[in-house]
């Protein structure tokens, strides 16, 4: 007998959709209903709604909302992410960035702060961890550094603070850095990695909204990644978190964007200093 999954209609996508993009930001347009639809359904199962209506109802209920739009993002983020993408980024920061931002900093006590915003999984705030530690062998003795990974979705960061990935996953990671940053498990059925704890003890992953007025950051960063993120979001809503993150950068420090998106025409402090990346204007 085949199964009878719940429909959403176009009104009930309407209204959920857009209690998402005020919380949230992302853009959900109708084209996307079926993919909602077939995300929710074991949402629906769960809580033994058999309707969309219903289950709108309860989201709509003050008791629940906060917590099922937790819920609903946790299930409706994309979150598609792997080690050294778009490694072009990766292989300038080495090559240029770091050596420039070294000339910036109290090289007695070389401190390096970098945020990973939208990290997902946490594979790019992992892949900045190896990129920084083997700068740290070659050229910087002594360099302390720390990264700060933060998502929306609450799942995925405990997902990451796990440091745990399939052993697939490691194929983009180079072979030197495999040897000395990855722990393989024993486990041959299931095999997997765990990041070292040498790299693990420098990255802490948090939840974090870019539509929050306030960010609550202590500190500000030299090195921002905000990669693969904005297009998810309305162009004036992309400029007003654009502001804020870069409120979070220091002066002269860098912003990393995905290569498909753009900040051309937005009056920010920045200056384009490669493709898709940007330094902080030294006032």
């Amino acid at each position: 007998m085949s199964v009878k999954f719940a429909e959403i209609s176009e009104q009930d996508f309407s209204i959920l959709s857009k209690m998402l993009t005020e919380k949230y930001g992302i853009k959900l347009p109708m084209e996307k209903r079926i993919m909602f639809q077939a995300r929710l359904q074991v949402r629906l199962r769960g809580l033994g709604y058999a309707s969309f209506s219903d289950y709108r109802d309860f989201v709509l209920n003050p008791e629940h909302t906060k917590q099922e739009l937790r819920e609903m993002i946790d299930l409706v983020s994309t979150n598609k992410t792997e080690f050294f993408r778009e490694n072009e980024h990766f292989e300038l920061l080495k090559k240029d960035i770091l050596p420039q931002l070294m000339s910036m900093i109290n090289l007695e006590e070389p401190f390096l702060n970098c945020w990973s915003a939208g990290c997902s999984k946490g594979h790019e705030a992992f892949t900045l961890a190896m990129i920084f530690d083997d700068f740290e062998r070659n050229y910087l003795p002594g360099l302390d550094f720390h990264i700060l990974g933060t998502d929306v979705s609450r799942q995925i960061i405990q997902y990451a603070q796990k440091g745990i990935y399939p052993f697939c996953e490691s194929e983009q990671i180079p072979e030197e850095f495999r040897k000395r940053y990855l722990l393989k498990s024993k486990n041959q059925t299931i095999p997997k990695i765990k990041i070292a704890n040498t790299l693990r003890s420098r990255v802490d992953f948090c939840y974090g909204n870019l539509m929050d007025e306030e960010y609550g950051l202590k500190s500000r960063f030299q090195i921002i990644f905000l990669r693969n993120t904005l297009i998810y979001f309305e162009t004036k809503t992309q400029t007003a978190i654009l502001r804020k993150v870069i409120k979070q950068l220091q002066p002269g420090g860098f912003l990393f964007i995905g290569h498909s998106e753009s900040l051309i025409n937005r009056g920010l402090p920045i200056e384009s200093v490669a493709p898709s990346v940007y330094q902080k204007t030294i006032l």
